[in-house]
C-alpha cells in the first residue's frame, strides 16, 4: 500500500481519500458518485454506524458490487459460485472474522475465502492490496450460508441444546424426574382408592387440595385489574431516542411454509422506524422448506435482511430456528416477530429508548398483541377479547407489582447479552416463550411491559384454534414439569411471589382447564341435588362454601380483566361476547385435554398455524384519524427551534 494515500485507498491516518472512510473511499473508483459516498459517511458519523451498510442502506451499491468491487481493488478474483469451507472452530466468531480455509474442489484453486465485514473488514483495506491467486473473495450471504452448510451437523446439536453446555440445563426434553413420577404415581393411587371407598369426600378433598391454585390464578387476575394505567410517556412527552444511541437490533422472523404471508411480513418489516444501517434482519426458514426458499430467491432484498437457512435436526421447532439466531445476531437488542405479524412501526424504537434508560436486570419488554381481524367471525372476536384481557390488563398490572409473566410467543424484546447468558430458548418446549419467562425471572432479571401494539392473525376455524391452543397448554405442561423438578431451588432463586405467580399461572391454567368441565358437572349434580346449599355434614359444608367461593370470584375474573381490556382498547363492540366466554372456555378445556393427550404421546410435536386465510385484517392508518390508544404510535413531531 502507498503510505502517502496517493496510489494506495488509504492515508498514514487511516482516512480515505477526500477524507471518506476507508472502506468506502474506493468505491470512487468503481463507479460510485463521490457525492452519494461523502452523504453515506455523514449519516454513518451522525448515527454512529458502519459506512457500508449506509451505502447500502443509500442503494449506492449493493453486496454483490460492494465486493466485486473490493476484490478488483485489491487485485483479488471475486468468487459467485458454489464453494464449500472447512468445518470446524467457533461459528459466530469466524463470521465475525469473515475468513475461513475451503474446502472440496475448490480448494485446488484458493486456500481461503474471505467476506470480511465491520472492524474485519477495516482492517483489512488499511492494511493495502494483497495480489493473491490463492485467496477469493465472496459476500458476507454466501460465506455465511456455505459456513452454515459446513458445520450443519454441530449447529443442529447446539440449537437443539445437545451439545454440553445445553445437556447441562433444564429442558422439557428429559421430561419429569423420577421424584415426580413417583409422587405423580402416589398422588393417583390414592385418588383412585378414595374414588373407590369415599367417592364424594376424595372428590371435595382434591377440590381443597387445589383450591390455592385455583385461588391463586383468580387474585392475579383481580388484583391485575384493580392496577390503575399508569400515563405513557411516550405518547405524552414524545421522548425519542437520538439516531446515533440507538442499538444495532437484531429482528428474528422464524417462517414455515408461509408464502401466503411472506410480501405482508416484508412490507411491515420495511415500514419500521429505524435506521436501516442498524437493523439486522433475519428470516429463518428450514431447509427442507423449498417453496419458501424458492420465493425468496425470486426476490431482492435489502443488505439488512439475511435469509438464514436452519441445518436440518430434531426437535423441527421454533425455538430451535431462534437459537441459530441467537448464536449469529449482531445486535446489542433482539426480538422477535411471527410471519403473520404487523408491529406498530415505531415498535423498535420504543423498546429501545425503554431499555435505554432502564438499569441493566431489565432484560425483556413484551409488546402487546392485538387480533385486526375481530370482524372475520365469532372465534377471532372471542380471541380478539381474551388477548384484549391478556395483553391490556393481566400482563401490564403483573409487571408493575414485579411479577413474572408467561410470555407471548413474538414481539417480545430482549437484551441480547441477557438471552446468551441464559443459553438462549429451550428447543424442547413447545412453548418456549413461558418457559424463558421464568428461566429470566430465575436468573434475577427484570420482565418489563411495552405499551406498543402487534397486530395479528387469530385462527378462523375451530380445527385451526384447537391445534394452536393445544400447543400451547402443551408448553405450559413441559414448563411446569421442568421447573418444579428442584421445587426448593425454585423458590430459592425466583423467590416466594414470583413462584406462587408462575404456579398460579402455569399449573392453575392447566388444572382450572382440565378440570372445568368436572367440577362444572359436579356443580350441577350437586345442585340437582340439594347438597350444594345443604351438605351433610361439617367437611362437606367447608367444601361447598370454598367452592362458591371459587365460583363467585372465579366468575368475576373471568369477566372482568376482558371487559377492561376491551374498553381500553376502545373497542366496545367486543363487550357484548362477554355472555359467550364460559364457551369459550370450554374450548380451552377440550384444547387441554387434546394437549394432555398428546404430552404422553406427542410430546415434542409442533402443531403449525397456517397463516394468510383471514381476510378482512384491517390497519388504521395514523394519518387517517386522530392517534388514540390502541393505533399506531405517530413519531414524535420535529424540537422546536432552541429558544435563548
Amino acid at each position: 500500500m502507498g503510505g502517502d494515500g496517493r496510489d494506495g485507498v488509504v492515508d498514514a491516518q487511516g482516512r480515505g481519500f477526500a477524507g471518506l472512510p476507508a472502506e468506502i473511499a474506493f468505491l470512487a473508483r468503481h463507479g460510485v458518485g463521490p457525492s452519494g459516498l461523502a452523504a453515506a459517511a455523514r449519516r454513518a458519523r451522525r448515527n454512529g454506524t458502519d459506512p457500508v451498510r449506509e451505502v447500502f442502506a443509500l442503494d449506492l451499491i449493493d453486496q454483490d458490487g460492494y465486493y466485486r468491487a473490493l476484490a478488483a481493488e485489491f487485485g483479488l478474483p471475486f468468487h459467485a459460485g458454489a464453494f464449500d469451507l472447512v468445518a470446524g472452530g467457533r461459528h459466530e466468531a469466524i463470521l465475525r472474522g469473515g475468513v475461513a480455509p475451503a474446502a472440496g474442489r475448490i480448494a485446488r484453486r484458493f486456500r481461503f475465502l474471505i467476506a470480511p465485514e465491520g472492524a474485519a473488514l477495516r482492517r483489512m483495506v488499511e492494511a493495502g492490496p494483497r495480489q493473491r491467486g490463492d485467496v477469493a473473495v465472496t459476500t458476507p450471504r454466501r460465506f455465511a450460508e456455505r459456513l452454515r452448510e459446513a458445520n450443519d451437523i454441530g449447529l443442529a446439536r447446539q440449537a437443539a441444546g445437545l451439545d454440553e453446555p445445553g445437556l447441562a440445563r433444564h429442558s422439557a426434553r428429559t421430561g419429569a424426574s423420577r421424584g415426580q413420577v413417583v409422587a405423580t404415581g402416589i398422588g393417583l393411587s390414592a385418588a383412585a382408592l378414595g374414588g373407590i371407598l369415599a367417592p364424594l369426600q376424595s372428590f371435595c378433598l382434591l377440590a381443597l387440595l387445589l383450591g390455592p391454585l385455583f385461588l391463586g390464578l383468580i387474585l392475579l387476575r383481580l388484583a391485575a385489574a384493580m392496577e390503575r394505567v399508569l400515563p405513557d410517556l411516550w405518547q405524552a412527552q414524545r421522548w425519542r431516542l437520538d439516531d446515533s444511541r440507538l442499538p444495532v437490533y437484531t429482528v428474528a422472523v422464524p417462517m414455515y411454509r408461509e408464502e401466503a404471508v411472506l410480501r405482508q411480513m416484508l412490507r411491515a418489516l420495511s415500514e419500521l422506524d429505524y435506521p436501516p444501517a442498524k437493523l439486522d434482519i433475519r428470516l429463518l426458514i428450514e431447509a427442507d422448506d423449498a417453496g419458501m426458499r424458492a420465493e425468496l430467491a425470486r426476490m431482492v432484498l435489502p443488505a439488512h435482511v439475511t435469509v438464514t437457512i436452519v441445518p436440518p435436526g430434531q426437535p423441527r421447532t421454533k425455538p430451535r430456528a431462534l437459537n441459530l439466531a441467537l448464536l449469529e445476531a449482531r445486535g446489542a437488542l433482539f426480538t422477535i416477530f411471527d410471519a403473520e405479524d404487523i408491529p406498530d412501526p415505531q415498535q423498535l424504537r420504543l423498546a429501545a429508548t425503554r431499555f435505554h434508560r432502564a438499569p441493566d436486570d431489565l432484560a425483556c419488554l413484551q409488546a402487546r398483541l392485538v387480533i385486526d381481524h375481530a370482524a372475520e367471525g365469532l372465534l377471532p372476536a372471542l380471541f380478539a377479547l381474551e388477548y384484549a384481557g391478556l395483553f391490556e390488563v393481566l400482563n401490564p398490572g403483573l409487571l408493575r407489582a414485579g411479577l413474572p409473566i408467561l410470555l407471548g410467543g413474538t414481539s417480545n424484546h430482549f437484551r441480547t447479552a441477557a438471552l446468551r447468558a441464559l443459553g438462549g430458548w429451550d428447543a424442547w418446549n413447545v412453548t418456549e416463550d413461558a418457559d424463558l419467562a421464568l428461566r429470566l425471572v430465575r436468573a434475577g432479571y427484570r420482565i418489563g411491559d411495552l405499551p406498543s401494539q402487534t397486530r395479528e392473525e387469530a385462527p378462523v376455524t375451530v380445527r385451526a384454534w384447537l391445534k394452536q391452543r393445544s400447543r400451547w397448554i402443551k408448553g405450559y405442561m413441559q414448563t411446569a414439569v421442568t421447573h418444579s423438578r428442584a421445587p426448593l431451588q425454585l423458590l430459592r432463586e425466583a423467590g416466594f411471589a414470583a413462584s406462587f405467580a408462575f404456579a398460579s399461572l402455569a399449573l392453575g391454567t392447566i388444572v382450572t382447564a382440565l378440570g372445568y368441565p368436572i367440577f362444572a358437572a359436579a356443580t350441577v349434580l350437586a345442585y340437582w341435588e340439594g347438597s350444594l346449599f345443604a351438605p351433610p355434614n361439617a367437611f362437606l359444608t367447608l367444601a361447598s362454601a370454598f367452592a362458591l367461593a371459587i365460583w363467585l370470584f372465579g366468575t368475576l375474573a373471568l369477566f372482568l380483566p376482558p371487559a377492561i381490556g376491551a374498553l381500553r382498547q376502545r373497542d366496545p363492540g367486543l363487550l357484548l361476547l362477554l355472555p359467550l366466554l364460559p364457551l369459550y372456555y370450554g374450548l380451552v378445556s377440550l384444547a387441554a385435554w387434546m394437549a394432555f393427550y398428546e404430552y404422553f404421546n406427542r410430546r415434542f410435536a409442533w402443531n403449525k398455524t397456517e397463516h394468510g386465510l383471514a381476510r378482512r385484517r384491517l390497519r388504521p392508518a395514523a394519518e387517517e384519524r386522530p392517534f388514540r390508544s390502541g393505533e399506531a404510535t405517530p413519531p414524535p413531531p420535529a424540537p422546536a427551534p432552541a429558544r435563548y
